[in-house]
């Protein structure tokens, strides 16, 4: 019945607008129906643990006003409240935000957006948060067929997407679906705490963290925009509530918790921008001495994701890896039959050294392609055919675009702070606040 809702100032008073589902009757509100609709929205203030002080609640399809309630012992709606400025201040704001829902839809269904490689992520102990590497390609296409829909349905699920960041007592608040399904709401700077205590080991510099609580704050504002649900695993940022971090770091928790929560609320509000526009902040573990440029993972070209040095990658302690396959895993991975006579022809590599393409009995791979279908670490890597397995060494940790966190955390270590960490990673980007 209730798809979401947003608190307003209008004329002066605190507002509950509530976006109803297009089909309710809501109408006709006579006073046996206004107790019943009472009940639903305290319901559903009390559930979604809504800060509303006021009384007073406008009911809303479609993006038009329909009728108005008073939570309080009045059983009748307040009329008082159906002035004509009240309901243009409303009816005005929604058209706005159909219109400018429809524009940036129609935008959104035209490009390609990264989204975070979350399999690069690392623990806060040991660096093997990583436990999904094999997601490489976190490009995601936006499905064109939800504009097939019928302008109703459309316009309902923009009102929807809307509610995903919410401003209450002047805080941002978003939506975050947890692990058990449920859909829970965190102030926008607690929710970073959890992304950065999740993604980046608690032990590093502190201005290692506040580069990464910045680019977590993007990517997440980033996110809302482009009307995708967080969620608390790696399909968009990692993040763990309170709880879990006392989970995660025992006895280490107030030290831990308080150096993350001082350096992102050292960075309250602080995203990065390019073009006035919200950066695709991807970000990786361990570069293998340069990040690489985005066209090469994602073929794509973005502007601020070029290759730069990252030279305090090797401090990683899983710089380098090496596996071993036998012919049989081998083949398998690869949908290639594989033996002790097989030549591995690394074809090109590109400028930050990862490959490019390899060819293997005629049938040729890009490096990112291979790196997927064998779970490599880095597609910097290189082969030897031992005679009796498959030797595979790789050099970094991720898909090497964007922040190198230990790189990050080794600039910060010699002497740079968050902004240099970032203007370096990100090229010709800006840093702007929210607030």
């Amino acid at each position: 019945m209730i798809n979401g809702y947003n608190i307003r100032n209008i004329n002066g008073e605190e507002v509950l607008c509530l976006y109803l589902d297009l089909y309710s009757e809501f109408a006709n509100l006579n006073s046996q129906e206004n107790k019943s609709i009472k009940k639903i929205i305290k319901k559903y203030i009390k559930k979604n643990r809504i800060n509303f002080k006021g009384v007073k609640v406008a009911l809303i399809i479609g993006g038009f006003l329909v009728g108005t309630v008073m939570l309080n012992n009045i059983k009748q709606p307040d009329n008082s409240f159906n002035n004509k400025s009240s309901i243009v201040a409303i009816m005005n704001e929604e058209q706005d935000n159909l219109d400018n829902n429809s524009i940036e839809q129609e935008n959104e269904n035209k490009k390609k957006n990264i989204v975070q490689d979350s399999d690069d992520t690392i623990n806060s102990q040991i660096d093997n948060v990583e436990k999904n590497n094999n997601q490489i390609n976190k490009y995601e296409i936006k499905n064109n067929d939800s504009v097939k829909e019928s302008t109703k349905k459309v316009e309902v699920k923009k009102e929807e997407d809307i509610l995903k960041e919410e401003v209450i007592d002047n805080n941002i608040y978003v939506n975050v679906r947890r692990n058990n399904g449920n859909i829970e709401k965190y102030e926008l700077e607690e929710y970073i705490i959890g992304v950065v205590g999740a993604e980046m080991p608690a032990s590093f510099n502190k201005e290692a963290l506040k580069a990464q609580s910045v680019v977590a704050r993007t990517y997440a504002l980033k996110s809302i925009k482009n009307n995708k649900l967080l969620t608390s695993d790696n399909s968009t940022q990692n993040f763990k509530d309170n709880n879990e971090l006392k989970q995660m770091w025992g006895s280490s928790y107030n030290t831990y918790y308080n150096k993350i929560k001082s350096a992102v609320l050292d960075t309250k509000g602080l995203y990065l921008s390019y073009n006035n526009d919200y950066v695709d902040a991807v970000y990786h573990s361990t570069s293998n001495g340069n990040t690489e440029d985005a066209v090469y993972v994602w073929g794509n070209s973005v502007p601020y994701l070029k290759s730069v040095s990252s030279e305090y990658d090797n401090t990683n302690q899983n710089y380098n890896n090496t596996i071993t396959l036998t012919y049989n895993e081998i083949s398998n991975k690869l949908k290639n039959s594989i033996d002790n006579n097989t030549k591995f022809n690394i074809i090109s590599r590109t400028s930050s050294n990862r490959v490019k393409e390899i060819e293997i009995n005629g049938k040729t791979y890009s490096g990112v392609e291979f790196r997927k279908l064998l779970n490599l670490r880095s597609a910097d890597f290189s082969i030897e055919n031992n005679g009796a397995n498959v030797v595979i060494s790789t050099n970094g940790y991720g898909h090497g675009v964007g922040m190198s966190q230990y790189g990050a955390n080794g600039m910060a270590n010699n002497g740079g702070n968050y902004r240099d960490i970032l203007l370096h990673y990100y090229t010709g980007v800006s840093i702007k606040n929210i607030y």
